[in-house]
C-alpha cells in the first residue's frame, strides 16, 4: 500500500507575514529541512515505480512514476554522501515543484512541519561559506537543522535550472531601448543567482543596479535613499525581489513598500522559483506589480524594457 500525503503550502501562511514552514526529513539518521512551499506531496517509496537510467549523473536514482508521469528521482543520501539504510519499506519520496518543474527526492523518513519566522533563519554564508547544498540553518527543538538548497542541488545535475542564457537579439536591443535610464534594486540571498542576474542585466545594458542579500537590507536602503523621491525617480525605479530570503522575505518586503506613502509607486517584480497559482495570489495580495519564474531572465528583461520606454 502506498502512503500519499498532499502538502498545500498556500493555506497556513498569510501573505507578507515574514513566516515560513519547514518540513524536516531524515537522510540516514541526520535531520534536514525543506521549505514546504517547494513540496507538493510525500509518498512511501515504491521500487516498482522507479525506472533506472543508464549512465545517469551521480545522485540520480532514476525516473519515478508520479501521477501517470515520470519525474527525476534524486537520492539525497548519495548527493550528501551520507550512509543510509536503503530500506524500501520505510523510505519516503518527497515530490517537489519549483522552477516550473516537478522532481522527487528519496529520504529515509519525515518528521514534522515547523512554522517559524524568516528572522530565525541563519544564512549559510555566515557559518559555512561555499557549501551549495544548504541555504542556511534554523534552531529547532535544541537542534540546529541545515536547510537544503534544492535549487542548487538540482542545478548541479541540470545546470540550465540556475539561469537561462539571454538570447543575443534581446541583448542587442540595448542599442534602441534606453535601459540605462532606470534604477534597479535587486534582493536575492543566493550569491550565485545574485551575481548571475546582475551580470545578465548589465550585459543587456541595465547599468544602474544595487543588489542586496535580503529584503531587510533592501528596505533599509529604500528608506534611506527615497525619503522625498520625485515622481520621475519613482517611475524610473524597479525593485526585483526573490521570495525566499532570511531576515525578511520578498512578500513582506513588497507589502512594506506598497504600504509606504513615499515608496508605494515603485514598480515591484517578484522573481522566484515558487511562482505558481497560489503564489501568484499571494503576490497580488501584497500588491506586487508583476512576477517572473526563475530562471526566465529573458522574460524579466522584457518586463524591464516596458519600464524604460516613456509613457
Amino acid at each position: 500500500m502506498t502512503m500519499t500525503t498532499a502538502v498545500n503550502s498556500g493555506i497556513l501562511l498569510e501573505s507578507g507575514t515574514n513566516e515560513m514552514e519547514l518540513l524536516t526529513v531524515f537522510v540516514g539518521e541526520q535531520a534536514f529541512g525543506m521549505n514546504v512551499a517547494k513540496v507538493q506531496s510525500i509518498q512511501q517509496y515504491d521500487s516498482e515505480r522507479v525506472t533506472p537510467l543508464p549512465d545517469s549523473p551521480p545522485g540520480v536514482a532514476g525516473m519515478y512514476l508520479y501521477r501517470d508521469k515520470t519525474v527525476p528521482l534524486m537520492d539525497l543520501s548519495r548527493i550528501l554522501d551520507i550512509d543510509a539504510d536503503q530500506d524500501g519499506d520505510r523510505e519516503i519520496i518527497v515530490v517537489t515543484e519549483f522552477n516550473n518543474t516537478v522532481n522527487s527526492f528519496k529520504v529515509q523518513g519525515v518528521k514534522r512541519i515547523y512554522r517559524m519566522s524568516w528572522q530565525e533563519f541563519v544564512p549559510m554564508d555566515a557559518m559555512l561559506e561555499g557549501n551549495a547544498c544548504f541555504t542556511g540553518s534554523v534552531h529547532v527543538e535544541d537542534t540546529q537543522i541545515l536547510v537544503l538548497d534544492l535549487e542548487h542541488i538540482l542545478a548541479s545535475i541540470f545546470p540550465d535550472m540556475i539561469l537561462e542564457e539571454v538570447a543575443d537579439d534581446v541583448i542587442l536591443q540595448k542599442e534602441s531601448i534606453p535601459r540605462d535610464q532606470i534604477e534597479i534594486l535587486f534582493a536575492e540571498d543566493s550569491p550565485l543567482m545574485r551575481k548571475s542576474v546582475v551580470k545578465s542585466l548589465k550585459n543587456a545594458g541595465f547599468l544602474h543596479i544595487d543588489d542586496f542579500i535580503n529584503g531587510e537590507d533592501a528596505l533599509a536602503f529604500l528608506r534611506m535613499n527615497y525619503q522625498n523621491p520625485t515622481p520621475e525617480k519613482l517611475r524610473k525605479t524597479v525593485l526585483i525581489t526573490d521570495i525566499e530570503m532570511p531576515k525578511m522575505d520578498g512578500l513582506t518586503l513588497c507589502r512594506r513598500v506598497k504600504q509606504s506613502n513615499s515608496l508605494k509607486n515603485i514598480y515591484v517584480i517578484m522573481f522566484s522559483s515558487l511562482i505558481n497559482k497560489q503564489m501568484k495570489a499571494k503576490c497580488h495580495k501584497v500588491q506586487a506589480d508583476n512576477y517572473v519564474t526563475k530562471p526566465e531572465t529573458t522574460e524579466l528583461i522584457k518586463i524591464l524594457d516596458k519600464r524604460c520606454r516613456p509613457d
